[in-house]
């Protein structure tokens, strides 16, 4: 399973969250509480010494003297039912609630302490406070029901709960939105790399991308720079050699046809045609192969794209190739509607060229070959269709690459013509179709260019 770097950074990020939050959430729980209790305890223990107030000791005697009205301020609350007692040095009631006369450890006097319990099936905190009465202390107790204390547990759960649930969820969004926006340079980075052809070797232009990233920019764009260079290389001697080549394989060519002319002894006819036909196709294959390093994918920023007419591309075409198709045996027809793009004129003739070329090598004498431009549904359509044999379906993708012809292409074809089509159809960011005409016969080419637009390669 391939791994992700935006999951590894959520779980790296999230995780942990998942197991602070809880801790984080006992410990501000805690601390919320605590200072309540400490509160209640507090408060608890002013009763205390308050009732003590009452205890008076005169000698060995001990009074307590404490009104009905001290009573019942004392026990009013509106949450908690409240006790109380005061307890002589050998723990005889003096007044109050003798529930609360449990067995307890001796207290200092001036001492509080502060314990829990349950008396009477009530839980109850209460506190025990010392009095000086001569030679031992007597004892005070306050008690009070735990309702107060258990609704401030409450609340203060259900705060801690709400805001840890608020401070997960914001942190989880905060989280997914930086991951978000740290990957998406890298993000922008994949979509630049993603919409390119192969061809297109320019370099990465993130300007707003991390320090992270760029090395990685950097090593890309040396990387696509020496791809060019090579590529640049390879195109310039395949240029130059073509050029090279052209000059004396036509004139080679053109000798053979005028010594096919002159007299010459009948032995010689065989290899002096075998000869033409080789000088030929050298000299056709020199001429693709120039075509192909004209065929620049890079070649659509220049100064040479501008808007043109495929009806004028259509209308050269035909001066060009009327007669040729004509001695060839061939009914050749232009039907040219204004169709406009935005390309380079050149490249666009040798594709032309190359679709007529082709039909007329490969459909053979008493066929017929249509050549259209028009425009449909905001695309400009250049079609060249024939009735020739065709190309199987299975085949039509295979004749699209360099030096690959279909099981049924007649002449002495190298396997460019289409070769250059399509990468000339590429470079224009047009878009190449090879079906069958309506009358179930043939081979139908159509490219489509959007119109009169720049190109996006």
């Amino acid at each position: 399973m391939e791994s992700s770097l935006k999951q590894q950074l959520l779980i790296w990020l999230i995780v942990p969250m998942l197991v602070i939050a809880p801790v984080a959430a006992t410990f501000q729980y805690w601390l919320s509480l605590r200072p309540a209790k400490q509160e209640f305890d507090h408060q608890l223990g002013d009763y205390a010494i308050a009732v003590s107030s009452f205890l008076k000791v005169d000698g060995k005697s001990i009074h307590f003297k404490m009104t009905d009205e001290a009573v019942h301020l004392l026990r009013t609350d509106q949450i908690d039912t409240e006790f109380f007692l005061v307890a002589s040095p050998d723990g005889k009631v003096i007044a109050g609630d003798p529930a609360l006369n449990t067995p307890e450890d001796k207290i200092a006097a001036g001492e509080l302490r502060f314990i829990d319990r349950e008396i009477n099936g009530h839980a109850l905190r209460m506190v025990m406070y010392g009095v000086a009465c001569g030679q031992n202390p007597c004892q005070v107790r306050v008690a009070e029901t735990l309702r107060k204390r258990d609704k401030a547990q409450t609340q203060a759960l259900i705060t801690t709960l709400l805001s840890i649930l608020v401070l997960g969820l914001t942190t989880t969004a905060v989280v997914l939105i930086a991951v978000k926006h740290g990957l998406k340079p890298m993000q922008d980075l994949r979509a630049q790399l993603a919409d390119r052809s192969f061809s297109d070797l320019q370099a990465i232009s993130l300007p707003h991308a991390p320090s992270e990233l760029q090395p990685l920019i950097t090593t890309l764009n040396h990387l696509f720079k020496q791809l060019s260079d090579a590529s640049n290389a390879q195109k310039a001697f395949l240029a130059d050699a073509a050029h090279q080549l052209r000059t004396p394989l036509t004139a080679l060519q053109t000798e053979s046809e005028l010594a096919l002319l002159e007299p010459h002894p009948k032995s010689l006819n065989t290899t002096l045609e075998r000869l033409n036909r080789s000088a030929s196709r050298a000299a056709k294959l020199a001429n693709q192969l120039l075509a192909i390093a004209r065929a620049d994918p890079n070649s659509q920023n220049s100064t040479e794209f501008k808007h043109i007419n495929l009806k004028d591309i259509g209308a050269e075409a035909a001066n060009e190739w009327s007669s040729l198709a004509f001695s060839a045996g061939i009914d050749l027809g232009f039907q040219l509607l204004t169709a406009p793009v935005y390309g380079q004129s050149t490249l666009l003739q040798e594709l032309l060229s190359n679709l007529i070329h082709n039909s007329i090598e490969h459909a053979g004498k008493s066929t017929q070959i249509t050549v259209k431009t028009y425009v449909l549904e905001q695309s400009a359509i250049l079609e060249v269709e024939d009735d020739g044999p065709g190309i199987d379906f299975e085949e039509r993708q295979k004749v699209l690459k360099r030096f690959s012809r279909g099981s049924q292409a007649k002449g002495f074809g190298s396997g460019l013509g289409l070769a250059i089509v399509n990468d000339i159809t590429q470079i224009h960011g047009a878009k190449l179709i090879l079906t069958t005409p309506t009358k179930g016969k043939g081979l139908l080419v159509r490219i489509s260019f959007r119109i009169d637009s720049p190109s996006a390669g």
